[in-house]
């Protein structure tokens, strides 16, 4: 391992565009300012999209360019140093990084051809607010993010008006987006983690006492609403909630909630970690009474003592996540292998993310041309996680395009399954 960080900044700062290239800013960066670096395009400026949008004629071509945005901090470092260690909050952007070249390498074999154009987010001078401002976006056929929630606006917000499409590979965030017909998200939302477990809690526990627990968090009320507001499936008969204050949960009021005639699923509405491993705790002595089950938030994956068989003796807890790792499956580690080949550990889950929306989307480009929106509902191109794009709407307007595919996953005893 001693050198391999600076090699790894060495392989990012190279210029990698040959063929099926990865194309940096510090190429670009050396043109004169003569050459132009893009075809510009123009704004479309319009009124209400919603009552009349049409997407232009896709048009195949016989190269792409897609635009990538992850965070690296590269000049937060000095690769004149002799650092053996890549400093953990580097580790998420350099792995998608990873795992965008790792999906232009086996689409240079496939015969495919795309240039990659990759972008350091935190990059003091190219970073997403400059680089909106200059043209080197504009003759991008695709741009794809790993970027922060403001950051998501601002490449939202440009992407609708230039009518390029723009996939959000990490946060799930909506970026505040009422109707862009451009902007698609990989990571379901909150409100589509929650609908989920609404949704098995109506068909598998009708007659179950469900009683929510949430906190004082916006978010934790946002997700109580989602929740109760359900447009698919009624609020379940023995519907009951309860705030909670801090982490301390108050076991007599749970119980003076409950029907000792039937069995009891708790909605454990926290989103904090460490708030919800605490909770979980001090509902041990109610699971040894009962079959008790509990329905957590997404941000349940965090905690690791879910994996030990005595934390949560007899406890069912369950919640939904966009991406299982198989271990044993020939695609994971084919991706496994081309990393460690690069750098030598053990990767974070971004790496599969970044791999997997330029898998997808380069597919779905070279396929279809640009724009391929008629078609993204279709998984056909998908390779770890079975994608369920589907259009979001509001009061029947539509709004953006969200991956609502989850698998459900749950513990007992230290033993994990899933569906």
């Amino acid at each position: 391992m001693k050198h391999i960080f600076t090699f790894v900044l060495f392989m990012v700062l190279s210029n990698l565009a040959f063929g099926q290239g990865i194309v940096l800013p510090v190429d670009e960066v050396k043109k004169s300012g003569k050459e132009s670096f893009v075809k510009r395009r123009k704004s479309v400026d319009r009124s209400d999209w919603s009552k009349f949008y049409r997407y232009p004629k896709a048009v195949k071509k016989l190269k792409y360019n897609v635009a990538v945005f992850t965070p690296m901090f590269l000049d937060s470092v000095d690769i004149k140093k002799n650092l053996t260690r890549i400093p953990k909050f580097m580790r998420p952007g350099l792995d998608f990084y990873q795992g965008v070249e790792i999906a232009a390498d086996t689409l240079r074999r496939k015969g495919f051809h795309f240039d990659f154009h990759v972008f350091d987010s935190r990059s003091k001078y190219l970073n997403i607010k400059n680089v909106i401002q200059s043209d080197r976006l504009d003759s991008m056929d695709l741009i794809i993010g790993n970027a922060s929630v403001r950051d998501l606006k601002a490449l939202a917000d440009y992407a609708r008006v230039k009518e390029i499409n723009f996939v959000s590979a990490v946060s799930p965030s909506s970026a505040k987006q009422e109707f862009n017909p451009f902007f698609t998200i990989l990571q379901p939302t909150l409100q589509t983690h929650v609908r989920d477990l609404h949704r098995v809690i109506t068909k598998k526990y009708p007659e179950d006492n469900v009683v929510y627990l949430y906190g004082d968090k916006r978010s934790e009320k946002n997700a109580l609403r989602y929740f109760e507001e359900d447009e698919l499936y009624p609020t379940p008969g023995r519907f009951k909630k309860m705030k909670v204050t801090g982490s301390a949960l108050n076991l007599d009021q749970v119980k003076a909630l409950l029907d000792s005639n039937y069995h009891t699923t708790i909605v454990l509405g926290t989103l904090s970690p460490k708030t919800s491993y605490k909770i979980l705790r001090a509902l041990v002595p109610l699971a040894k009474e009962t079959r008790l089950k509990v329905f957590g938030m997404p941000t349940l994956e965090m905690i690791t003592s879910l994996r030990k068989t005595d934390a949560f003796p007899g406890m069912k807890i369950y919640f939904t996540t966009a991406f299982v790792k198989e271990a044993k499956s020939p695609k994971t580690k084919y991706i496994l292998r081309k990393y460690k080949k690069r750098m030598g550990g053990t990767p974070t889950d971004v790496l599969y993310k970044g791999f997997e929306s330029i898998y997808f989307f380069a597919h779905m480009m070279n396929k279809h041309g640009v724009p391929f929106n008629e078609h993204i509902t279709s998984n056909r191109f998908s390779f770890l996680t079975p994608y369920k794009i589907m259009p979001v709407k509001k009061k029947e307007k539509f709004k953006y395009f969200e991956n609502k595919y989850l698998y459900m996953l749950s513990y007992k005893n230290g033993i994990m399954t899933y569906e």
